[in-house]
This record gives structure tokens, sequence and C-alpha cells, in this order.
């Protein structure tokens, strides 16, 4: 008889999502803030990064099997006990702002909490991923009746809420709402949509905003109500606006070398379709340019293209696709670099076989590194343009 499996795993974008969070410390919920969470992993008051460690581990492992908490319990239980954390102890603020904690890691509360909001928002993003990458054959999100046995009235005045994939309700509106929040959403086509009362006049709801101070970190927020505080993203929105923004700043740390290893990760990851087909601008990092930084006096060798730019291109050039981006760091190492006499510019002409590209390079009004234009062009514009720099 074959063996009955605990659950599924997890798709690839949900796991993604969590295993690239880095670890963060934090005494306070309020510590690690809103979108935050879609690159920081954190529990309150885990401030050794071997405790916060073995909760991201094991929440992780269960994560891809599809366990359920009371597996995840039997994963984590030795792991406290074996750190001394299996029980109520006392934590101090690092900052002393607030006084010294008794805190159980064991409390079947807290291990609710740390478990649902960990699986909710990963899960989330993951659905956000799919969503994103099904929306021209799916264009709209319905907002289903949360599954709750004693819902909150504020989440059932979203149900039955229909809107297009790419409109801003769901930036702040993105199940999961708030702690132990259990709506959901499910993503229709134009035709169920209209079957459902949806008309393209419709506005979406009048959003009512409230201010939230950050007592901890002293910041002052806009939150929708309705809405938890530190619940007013969409996780997968979050992830994709956060995401480059780190590596970026991490890579221009690491060194040349390392970061072309990690940007050729990136760009020949699934990653690059998802932030590509997002509705919100994001910037890739697809190449290491140091003689062209070096000439254009740029902030940072690194290169990046928005995907703004990335869709235009491959709407206007068939040639242009995603996996264009790995061969940008080839065409950039080997290419003619020339200066075309456009300032802050710089054009790399690059061949393979007999079709040549060209990818036009400028500074930034903040002076980093962007590509403006990346298309094939024709041999004859290539050899007039290297004439007119006296390279040919």
């Amino acid at each position: 008889m074959a063996q009955a499996k605990r659950g599924f795993r997890a798709p690839a974008e949900i796991t993604d999502y969590f295993d690239q969070k880095s670890l963060r410390p934090a005494f306070s919920w309020q510590d690690v803030f809103g979108e935050e969470h879609a690159h920081a992993f954190t529990v309150a008051k885990a401030l050794e990064i071997e405790l916060l460690g073995a909760f991201q581990s094991t929440i992780a492992e269960s994560l891809a099997e599809g366990e359920t908490i009371e597996n995840w319990k039997a994963r984590l239980e030795p792991e406290l006990k074996r750190l001394g954390w299996w029980g109520p102890r006392l934590v101090s603020d690092p900052t002393g702002r607030l006084p010294d904690r008794a805190v159980d890691f064991s409390s079947p509360r807290r291990l609710q909490t740390s478990y649902w909001s960990n699986m909710r928002a990963a899960r989330a993003a993951g659905q956000w991923q799919r969503i994103e990458r099904t929306k021209q054959a799916l264009p709209y999100i319905l907002y289903v009746r949360t599954a709750s046995i004693e819902p909150r009235p504020e989440h059932l005045a979203f149900e039955g809420i229909i809107l297009p994939v790419d409109d801003a309700f769901w930036r702040t509106h993105f199940p999961p709402n708030g702690w132990g929040c259990k709506c959901s959403v499910r993503q229709i086509s134009a035709r169920e949509a209209t079957r459902l009362g949806y008309k393209l006049d419709d506005g979406g709801p009048q959003i009512v905003w409230r201010q939230y101070l950050n007592k901890r970190t002293g910041e002052l927020v806009k939150v929708p109500e309705g809405i938890d505080p530190g619940w007013q993203t969409n996780p997968g929105l979050a992830r994709a606006r956060t995401l480059v923004a780190r590596l970026t700043e991490t890579l221009d740390q690491a060194g040349p070398e390392l970061a072309r290893k990690a940007i050729a990760e990136i760009v020949n990851s699934r990653e690059t379709a998802v932030l590509a087909n997002l509705s919100e601008r994001v910037r890739i990092p697809v190449a290491v340019a140091e003689t062209a930084a070096s000439e254009l006096n740029a902030a940072s060798p690194l290169l990046i293209i928005d995907t703004a730019t990335l869709r235009k291109k491959m709407t206007k050039h068939s040639s242009v696709r995603f996996d264009t981006l790995a061969s940008v760091q080839e065409m950039i190492d080997t290419g003619q670099l020339i200066d075309e006499g456009r300032g802050n510019a710089r054009t790399v002409f690059f061949a393979i076989g007999p079709v040549w590209w060209e990818i036009v390079l400028v500074r930034s009004a903040n002076g980093f590194l962007r590509i403006q234009t990346l298309h094939k062009v024709r041999a004859a514009d290539v050899t007039k343009a290297l004439k007119k720099a006296g390279l040919e």
C-alpha cells in the first residue's frame, strides 16, 4: 500500500519568496513593518541570529512540504530546546526604551502567530506572482468572503469587489489584511466578471485612510480603514519592489565578480519574467559595466533596466525577449563601446553571428547606469557609427 504524504509540495514561487528573506532580529513586531516583511524574516523578541534561524529554517521546511502546524511544532521544539529557548525567559529591549519582557516561544498562541503570519504571507506572494503571469487571460480579481467563523465586519465589506489586476486597490487590500485574516481572492476572466455584475466604468471602492504612528520607528504611515497596521501591503508587490533594491545594494558592495555571478542567477531565473510583467516599475540589475561607469562618472558599475523600458522594447522589437537579458553581460564585456557625442550616454555594439545588437547606456539623474534602449541593428548602421567615432 502506498504511504500517504503529509501534504503537497509548495510551488517554487511560494518557497522562493520565503527562502530569499534575510534574518532581522527584532524586539517588537513594529521594528520590522509593512513592506520590510517582503525581504526580512523576523519573530518578535527573537534577538539571537541562531534562534531566529531555527524559526526560519523549520518554517521553510514545513512550507515546502505542505505540512500542518503540528508537523512544524515537531520540527521546531528540539531546536528551541537545544538553544535553551523552550519555555519562558526574559528578553531585554536592545534600544532600552522598553522594560524586559517575559517571552515563551513554546506557547501555543505565539507559535500559531509565527506559523500563520509567515505561511499566509508566502502563499499570498506566490498567488500574486501567478496572477501577474496570467493576467492577460484572467484580468480581474474577485474578493472572496472570509472563511472565518467570526468574520470582521470591515472585511465583509470587501466581499464581492471585482477590479482589474492592475487596480491600485490590490496594493493595499490583497489578503491577508490583518492578524488571523482568512479572506481570499480569486482571479477571473472578463466574461465571469461581467456575469457577476462588473461594468467597465465601475470605479473601485472609496478608500478611507487613517494615520498610524509606529511608536518604535517614529514613522507616520497611512493605513486603510479595515486593515490592521502593518498589513496594508501586497506581499507579492512588496517583494517585487524591494527585491531588486536590496539586491542592488548588496551587489554594489560585493564587488564585480560576486555581482556578476549573482546577476547571472537573477537574469536566468523565472523571477525576471515575473518582475517584467508587474504593473509597477521595477529596476532589474542585468550587468556590471565598469568601463562605461568610469567614462560616465557613474555612482556604481551596476547596469539596470527598468521593467517599463523592457516591456516597451519587447512590444516594439519581436527579437527582444525576457531571455535577452541573459546576454547583456556578454554584450557589455566583449562589445564595442563608443561615444556618439550624446553627453551622459554610451553605445555598445555587439554581434551574435551575423546579427548586430545595439545597447544605449545612460547615466541617470541620480548617477546610476540604466539601459535606455536594446534592440537589433543593421550592420550598415554599425559601420556608419564606428566610422563617425573614428574606430573604423
